[in-house]
Parts: structure tokens; C-alpha cells; sequence
């Protein structure tokens, strides 16, 4: 039997988070430093982005297609972002600024390459890759650098990027470890957006409990998606299996969705 639905750590430590005073962004000119991480981080070879999204990105900005804008929160971040003027002023930046200060340690650089490409299932094959799936990476325990390379969801990305610079759940296997990081990213991720408030909390958790549900209904009835061995398992199954563990579906009734697709929250999480 899991144990009761223990949301209020969360609630309470949003609550602080919000109480603290609002850290403002500057916006800066880049440096050598900036543009030299973007061209080694996208040269970079990447189980994760295996298309090479960042690349992508970093070629259209050199054909003057796309800007660069640096953002940085003193003391705590530099984001370098290679992306369109709508795309930055897209993002809630004040919510960053909270995720940064419940983080706490800070990172040398986010390396943001906004590619418009949104996450969708396989039209020709079951089978669900990273290319369908996966936004960002960084390396466990470090806390250099940090990519996100897809704009879709980039906040939701951002969060779970830095609870792995944060060694959280470090010591399991790579499966395990990412069901466990997308569980507690959902969960920080509500409280965060709520500001702690016990109801809009309990409205984002019950849209994202309905999207969970539909999703591994969906990829394990059409794309077969059983087990540890199937490489969405650790992203949505896992995940479920985690959240339910724990726990955190009690009292959640899922209602129907809408627009279903691989990305990780609901729609109405949209934005960035």
C-alpha cells in the first residue's frame, strides 16, 4: 500500500521560495566564452540529441537566421540563447529565477539552442526515441553546463537538468534514475508553478496526473512500450510507476486529454 499523498514538504518549500525577494535578470552582451561553448557543446557527440538539434540551431544563427541573447542572474546563472526575440520574452523568467534559488548552488552556464521542432509520436515505426523525446542533458554532479536544446518545454527541461547537477538520486542505474528525476521534476515543478497554494497545486497536479495516465496508456497499447528495455520506459512508465509508488495518485481522479503527444506535461503547462 503506497503511503498517503505527501505534497505538503512541497507546497511548504514553494511557499518559502516565493517569500524570498524576486532575484532580476540582466541582459548582457555575449563574450568569447559564450560563443565558444555554444560551438563545442554542438559539436558535441550525443546519445541524447541524436539528430543534433543544437547544431541546427547554432548553423541557422550563423546564417543570421536566429540572434543571440544573453541572460544572467547574478551569482547563480548565465543563459546563452541562440532563438528569436518572441522565443526569449516566451519564457517566465521570474519562474527560472525561483527555480535557481530553490536549486541553490549555482551553474556556470545554461546553453539554451531554442529549436522550434515540438515533441510528436512515430508516424512510421513504434519505435519512441530520444529524437521524439528528450529536450536537454548535462552531466551528473557537475555544474559547469547545462543544454537545453528544444524551446518546447524548455522550463520543465531546465528543472529536471538541474536536479542532475544536484547528484539527486545518483547511484542507480540510468533507468531507474531518470523515472526517478521526471517524478520529483513534476512534482517540484507543480509546487513551483503554484507558489504553494494547496488548490492551484492540486489543479496543475490533476491536469498532469490525466496527461501521465493517457500517455503510458497510449505508448503501451500502440508502441508496446513494457519495460526498462523500451527507452521511453524511464520517461513515462518509470515515471508513473515512481509517482504511484509513492504515492502521489491518491485522491487524483484523471479526467480525458486532449492533443496527446510525447512531451512531458500538459498543454496547459504551455508555457516554456
Amino acid at each position: 500500500m503506497p503511503t498517503a499523498f505527501w505534497k505538503e514538504p512541497f507546497l511548504d518549500m514553494a511557499r518559502k521560495i516565493w517569500a524570498m525577494p524576486e532575484e532580476k535578470w540582466i541582459d548582457d552582451s555575449p563574450r568569447l566564452t559564450d560563443t565558444e561553448l555554444l560551438e563545442k557543446y554542438a559539436t558535441l557527440d550525443s546519445a541524447i540529441d541524436e539528430v543534433n538539434f543544437r547544431k541546427e540551431v547554432l548553423d541557422a544563427w550563423k546564417a543570421r537566421q536566429l540572434d543571440l541573447f544573453i541572460k544572467e542572474l547574478p551569482g547563480r546563472v548565465r543563459v546563452v540563447i541562440l532563438g528569436t526575440a518572441e522565443q526569449v520574452a516566451g519564457i517566465d523568467w521570474v519562474l527560472w529565477s525561483r527555480i535557481f534559488q530553490a536549486i541553490e548552488h549555482p551553474i556556470g552556464h545554461i546553453l539554451f539552442y531554442a529549436h522550434s521542432k515540438k515533441r510528436n509520436f512515430p508516424t512510421e515505426s513504434h519505435d519512441l526515441r530520444a529524437s521524439h523525446i528528450n529536450g536537454g542533458f548535462t552531466y551528473i554532479c557537475t555544474q559547469d553546463v547545462v543544454v537545453v536544446y528544444r524551446y518546447e518545454e524548455a522550463t520543465r527541461v531546465l528543472l529536471h537538468e538541474l536536479l542532475h547537477t544536484a547528484c539527486f538520486d545518483s547511484g542507480m542505474g540510468v533507468e531507474d534514475l531518470e523515472a526517478h528525476t521526471e517524478a520529483w521534476t513534476e512534482v517540484l515543478l507543480c509546487a513551483l508553478k503554484s507558489r504553494g497554494n494547496r488548490r492551484a497545486f492540486l489543479a496543475l497536479w490533476r491536469e498532469q496526473v490525466s496527461w501521465i495516465y493517457a500517455q503510458c496508456d497510449y505508448i503501451e497499447t500502440r508502441l508496446n512500450v513494457r519495460s526498462k528495455a523500451d527507452y521511453a520506459w524511464r520517461y513515462m512508465t518509470g515515471k508513473k510507476d515512481v509517482l504511484a509508488n509513492l504515492g502521489f495518485f491518491q485522491g487524483i481522479t484523471p479526467v480525458p486529454v486532449e492533443n496527446l503527444s510525447p512531451r512531458f506535461t500538459s498543454p496547459t503547462f504551455d508555457t516554456p
